[in-house]
């Protein structure tokens, strides 16, 4: 293992420690993981009713004991930069939870707009995403829980561009399927151990349609072909980690080896792991009330 992996593991483990070492003397100040109040992301529970989650990455808001809606801050914020709206919405419901276990089923949608102009020419990316999953929690004791569940993405985009006389169209369709399991261990009222495995098992090729447009002495030509880039099928990651609970604020903390999966984005965007060392992290904040 290499050593920036190695140091990163010896912070977070140290910082796991420390953080469960003092959460074992009682505050009125410390809020905890309780029965009611569950870890949300890589889980199949919701907000309870009338509760929020605000953080980095996204923000929540349970409608329902059942439904909670979602918005992630980082298209909003790409839309901002690239000076187009980019709305997103995501909506979960845990529509079964007895006993020892919970089930849930989530859809959301993400759509923008990427605008290119240099002198003449202009070019304009659309894109749409919707990612759908179905996730399952089973608690074993009232320390110890599994979870388990796959989003499969579908992801579609249409181009323009217009150099001069001569206009080009495009549509791309790829499709993303992503298998997650967590067990989830409460060292304490306020620490949370956490085991993440993420896994691709299948990456449709990018099927790329055009359409060339040109005057009248030159006819249209449309064109289709499938394009396959960078291979993901099969990239994982393995991350240990560690969520802290206060009375507002939580953070999640966790480093792993493997290939970068960027969940802040709202869909699984997955990052090859040769670019970052395979360094694996993962790191929220956000406030729950």
């Amino acid at each position: 293992m290499h050593k920036p992996i190695r140091k990163l593991f010896l912070v977070v483990i140290i910082a796991g420690t420390l953080s469960g070492a003092s959460a074992l003397a009682p505050s009125p100040a410390q809020a905890y993981h309780t029965y009611q109040a569950r870890l949300l992301d890589s889980t199949a529970y919701s907000l309870p009713r009338r509760n929020f989650r605000l953080g980095l990455f996204k923000l929540s808001y349970g409608i329902f004991d059942q439904l909670q809606v979602t918005t992630y801050t980082a298209p909003w914020l790409l839309g901002a930069i690239f000076q187009d709206v980019a709305p997103n919405l995501e909506l979960k419901s845990t529509f079964y939870n007895h006993n020892r276990l919970a089930l849930s089923a989530s859809f959301a949608f993400i759509t923008g707009t990427i605008e290119q102009v240099s002198g003449v020419e202009a070019t304009t990316v659309r894109y749409y995403l919707f990612p759908v999953s179905v996730a399952s929690s089973v608690r074993i004791n009232q320390w110890a829980s599994t979870h388990l569940g796959f989003i499969y993405t579908g992801v579609t985009g249409e181009a323009n561009s217009s150099p001069g006389t001569t206009d080009i169209e495009g549509a791309a369709v790829v499709d993303v399927l992503q298998l997650w399991a967590m067990a989830e261990w409460r060292l304490s009222r306020v620490v949370a151990f956490t085991f993440t495995v993420r896994w691709v098992p299948w990456v449709s090729d990018t099927i790329v349609r055009g359409r060339l447009t040109g005057d009248e002495s030159n006819p249209d030509i449309g064109v289709g072909i499938e394009i396959e880039f960078i291979d993901l099928t099969n990239a994982f990651a393995v991350i240990p980690g560690f969520v802290f609970s206060w009375k507002r604020a939580n953070i999640k903390l966790g480093v792993g080896y493997g290939d970068l999966f960027v969940e802040s984005l709202g869909f699984p965007l997955v990052v090859p792991g040769s670019l970052l060392s395979n360094i694996a992290p993962e790191f929220d904040i956000f406030v729950r009330f």
